[in-house]
């Protein structure tokens, strides 16, 4: 059975006659805005959100959080989903929300990338850093429709989309359905929820899925990619006992490349890990690190830095660029990929030219 639920932000009232009046009204839980942007940007903290979360609780009410996103790795860097999440965890804390609060991403904003989901993942990642376990997201429904957003993933999202004037959500596998703003004309968005984490279930700890050989490739690269850019801080290890502090060796922060000599897997031969060419050894955790080149599907790019067009796979042939130094192609330029195909251990980019160019993500920008 689907329950009633609402979402409130600082601008709809905090005390405990209003929550009262929902629960009331049929309601069985409320998602409390905390914040919107990052440190790195214009932070926002809801100046109602303490009272909000204190009455709700006393009316009854289970309590979530949600985050306005703003954030954009593609044009801030990758800290900043990070920066986005650290300034949730810090309000969510304050306000005495505990490690089992349902923390909601709330991801609509034109300013985040197309593939919003990249960036959640890091958001997601950033929060379990800070002990908090449960994790949804909301969005338009045209977004999930488009892939632009996901459900499941290895963080357990059940999936909020918004869809007005229809007969559910149009998505499928989505466990709750924001189906108005005006909930019994009380000028409140209201929501159902047919899976009971807004509502009515007991929180538990989301069990990580067991890795098998038959989806190991979610989490992992299980092939050698040649080259690697890290996502987040980690290390590289002297021997393949990648889970001891005491192995550690050099630290990678970031966004630093890393060329790979070989790929190995565990003694179950199921998880991967890579080897580089000094003889230490880095994960190859897709929630870590990231393919330097760009694979398939690809369909635009735009050029980051001064790239080259070349007449063959081999890229012997430069292709004449009159009035541009060096025959390159300038910051800005865009293009059309027809085929993204593997070449010696690397990726190179078939435009709908006819051309060819890198597909390091250095160098050029997945459009999309």
């Amino acid at each position: 059975m689907a329950h009633y639920f609402i979402d409130v932000s600082s601008y709809q009232p905090s005390s405990y006659a209003y929550f009262l009046d929902k629960k009331r009204r049929g309601a069985k839980g409320v998602v409390i805005k905390t914040s919107e942007g990052g440190y790195g940007g214009t932070p926002y903290v809801s100046q109602s959100g303490r009272a909000q979360i204190a009455n709700a609780r006393k009316a009854g009410l289970k309590v979530a959080v949600y985050h306005y996103a703003k954030f954009n790795s593609l044009r801030y860097g990758a800290n900043d989903p990070v920066n986005e999440a650290n300034l949730m965890a810090n309000t969510a804390r304050a306000w005495g929300c505990g490690s089992d609060t349902l923390m909601v991403l709330d991801a609509e904003d034109p300013v985040l990338r197309h593939d919003a989901a990249a960036d959640a993942a890091i958001f997601y990642n950033a929060l379990k850093r800070k002990g908090f376990k449960h994790f949804d997201i909301y969005g338009p429904g045209s977004w999930f429709w488009a892939g632009r957003l996901k459900i499941g993933t290895s963080y357990g999202l059940k999936g909020w989309p918004a869809a007005y004037g229809s007969s559910g959500s149009g998505v499928s596998g989505a466990k709750a359905w924001q189906y108005t703003d005006n909930w019994k004309g009380l000028g409140v968005d209201g929501s159902l929820d047919y899976g009971g984490q807004y509502t009515t279930k007991s929180e538990t700890p989301v069990k990580p899925k067991k890795i098998t050989k038959d989806n190991v490739h979610e989490y992992y690269y299980c092939y050698n990619p040649a080259r690697i850019i890290t996502k987040t801080t980690i290390y590289q290890h002297k021997t393949a006992k990648l889970s001891r502090k005491s192995n550690r060796g050099l630290k990678l922060f970031a966004g630093t490349p890393v060329d790979i000599a070989k790929v190995h897997f565990d003694k179950d031969g199921i998880v991967p890990y890579f080897e580089l060419a000094n003889g230490t050894f880095i994960t190859a955790n897709r929630n870590m690190v990231t393919n330097a080149y760009y694979e398939s599907p690809l369909k635009e790019i735009k050029v980051l830095h001064r790239i080259k067009l070349y007449r063959d796979l081999q890229r012997t042939k430069v292709v004449s660029h009159k009035g541009h130094t060096g025959n390159s192609w300038p910051k800005g330029t865009e293009f059309t990929v027809s085929k993204v195909i593997p070449y010696k251990g690397s990726w190179v980019l078939k435009l709908d030219n006819g051309f060819y160019c890198t597909a390091y993500k250095q160098y050029v920008r997945k459009v999309k």
